[in-house]
């Protein structure tokens, strides 16, 4: 294995905007598809990530969807993480030395990103959104929009609209929390629309999941 260039940054208290999964450091990945799942491997192939470019995870948790940025972009790229939850980002720092690769995690929140405009070829969103307020994760995107190169690309996977054989389930057990309910009711895509971008395509649906490619 070659040598490790982990890169650690001084973690200070970041407020919680949303639902903070910190509590669930320990037993996400055993709750969550793994690296290896056909899920995350069918939204990694839907970013399109090329080698030698920059992606950023949002909401990464212990960082599945950075590493597997990160085999793609190889060496030539920069890959970095950033989740409101400190206890996640300590697991993804050891994940990402467990295979050997060069990621960049932070502790930060969506809609304060520590980055400069224009930055990011590839921004992955993947099952976060719908953890966020919705004044959150309208500033979020306008902080993803201000971060994003302008030919990039931005892949949200998340809860939206369901079918009509998945909304009963669906609506049941999540239709309490208002932060889900606001995209069950299909209203997501106008809100992308009103922070800037322009170019929205639903590249894939799932009986519960729906995966967006948003441009400028």
């Amino acid at each position: 294995m070659r040598s490790l260039k982990v890169k650690y940054t001084k973690d200070s208290k970041v407020k919680s905007k949303g639902i903070s999964l910190n509590s669930m450091a320990s037993c996400y990945d055993a709750l969550t598809p793994a690296e290896k799942s056909r899920l995350r491997q069918k939204q990694i192939d839907l970013a399109e990530i090329k080698e030698g470019v920059t992606v950023l995870e949002v909401g990464c948790g212990t960082g599945v969807m950075s590493v597997l940025s990160k085999l793609k972009t190889g060496n030539a790229g920069k890959v970095y993480g950033i989740d409101i939850a400190e206890k996640m980002v300590i697991k993804a720092r050891k994940k990402a030395e467990k295979y050997g690769l060069d990621i960049d995690f932070r502790v930060s929140s969506i809609d304060d990103l520590p980055f400069p405009d224009n930055y990011f070829n590839v921004i992955i969103a993947s099952m976060m959104f719908h953890h966020l307020p919705v004044k959150i994760k309208e500033s979020g995107l306008k902080e993803i929009y201000r971060v994003l190169k302008n030919d990039g690309k931005f892949l949200l996977s998340d809860f939206s609209s369901p079918g009509i054989f998945a909304a009963p389930l669906m609506f049941m057990l999540l239709f309490w929390l208002g932060s889900t309910r606001y995209q069950l009711l299909g209203k997501l895509p106008g809100l992308i629309r009103r922070t800037g971008f322009t170019n929205i395509q639903l590249i894939k649906k799932g009986a519960f999941i729906k995966h967006y490619l948003i441009k400028k």
